[in-house]
């Protein structure tokens, strides 16, 4: 089984990546685009392997905050794979059988995302076992942002 680990910036909102035309079609946003970018140069800096495997994943992303706003996990999260994906760490998102997302602790003042990928091909299956404790070892570093919603 093969894995790597390494970290990102913090991700714009998918609802923020794309912006209307005049003509009426779409394009990236510069916070997209600037994005993208870095996580590029993240991955030669790192000197992570380009499309180091052609198997199914299995992606774990532990999201830390820039500030204590509300966020949507999932809207951050379709922005990682893409970027990952377009840097050529992987070939494809669609090969993610398996993908994880927990909301880490604050990291003022800029964010960041810790991203994991692990093979899935049949004889590592076991190597989910290592997976659900490396992700769950984050989930319990994780803070409750938000004060608890009762009902008065």
């Amino acid at each position: 089984m093969s894995s790597i680990d390494f970290q990102l910036p913090w991700p714009p909102s998918v609802n923020h990546a794309w912006r209307p035309t005049a003509a009426g079609g779409k394009i990236l946003s510069e916070d997209y685009v600037r994005f993208k970018k870095a996580v590029g140069d993240r991955v030669l800096e790192k000197r992570i392997k380009r499309f180091w495997t052609k198997d199914r994943l299995a992606v774990a992303l532990t999201l830390k905050p820039p500030n204590m706003r509300d966020y949507d996990i999932d809207n951050r999260a379709k922005c990682c794979i893409d970027a990952i994906a377009a840097a050529g760490v992987i070939e494809n998102d669609k090969y993610i059988d398996l993908l994880l997302i927990v909301r880490g602790k604050l990291d003022a003042p800029h964010g960041s995302v810790m991203v994991r990928i692990e093979e899935m091909s049949l004889p590592n299956f076991s190597a989910l076992g290592d997976f659900r404790d490396y992700f769950c070892s984050r989930a319990y570093d994780a803070v409750d942002l938000q004060p608890s919603r009762t009902a008065k």
